[in-house]
C-alpha cells in the first residue's frame, strides 16, 4: 500500500473570477507565464490551444486522440481566428512554442493543462507548495 504525504493546510488563499472558459484559460496562462516564459500572444495561442482541448475533451476521452485533434489543421485555423491573428503569424507562434518546449512533438506540455473535473461544480483549485527552508521564526 502507497504512504499519501498529508498536504498542508492553505495558509492563503485567493479567488480569480472568470467570467467564460477563454476567461480562465488566459487567466491559467498568465499566472503560469513566469514558469515557462510566455509573451502576450503565446498566452492568447496556448490559452486557444488549452479551451480547443477542454472542448474537445468532453467528447473525446483518450488524452492520445485529444493531442492528435488538437493539431489539426481545422483547429489551428480556429485557434488562429480566435486569436485574431493571421494563419502565418499562428505558425511563427507555434515554432515560438516548440523552442520553449510548450509543444513538444505536436503536443501540449502536460503540466500546462489544468486537471479539470466534471464534478468540481466550476471551482479550480491550484495547489502551491513552496518548500520554504530558509524561513524560520525566531525565538
Amino acid at each position: 500500500m502507497e504512504k499519501r504525504t498529508k498536504l498542508p493546510r492553505a495558509n492563503n488563499a485567493f479567488r480569480v473570477p472568470t467570467e467564460s472558459e477563454m476567461d480562465f484559460f488566459k487567466w491559467w496562462c498568465i499566472f503560469l507565464k513566469p514558469f515557462v516564459g510566455l509573451t502576450e500572444r503565446e498566452i492568447d495561442v496556448v490559452a486557444s490551444f488549452l479551451k480547443q482541448r477542454y472542448e474537445l475533451s468532453k467528447s473525446v476521452s483518450d488524452p492520445a486522440a485529444l493531442d492528435l485533434l488538437l493539431m489539426t489543421d481545422s483547429v489551428k485555423r480556429k485557434i488562429a481566428e480566435e486569436c485574431n491573428i493571421t494563419l502565418q503569424h499562428f505558425y511563427v507562434v507555434l515554432s515560438a512554442l516548440r523552442k520553449k518546449k510548450i509543444v513538444v512533438n505536436n503536443t501540449l506540455d502536460s503540466r500546462l493543462i489544468p486537471n479539470i473535473r466534471p464534478d468540481d461544480n466550476g471551482i479550480f483549485q491550484l495547489l502551491l507548495l513552496f518548500n520554504a527552508k530558509s524561513l524560520s521564526y525566531g525565538v
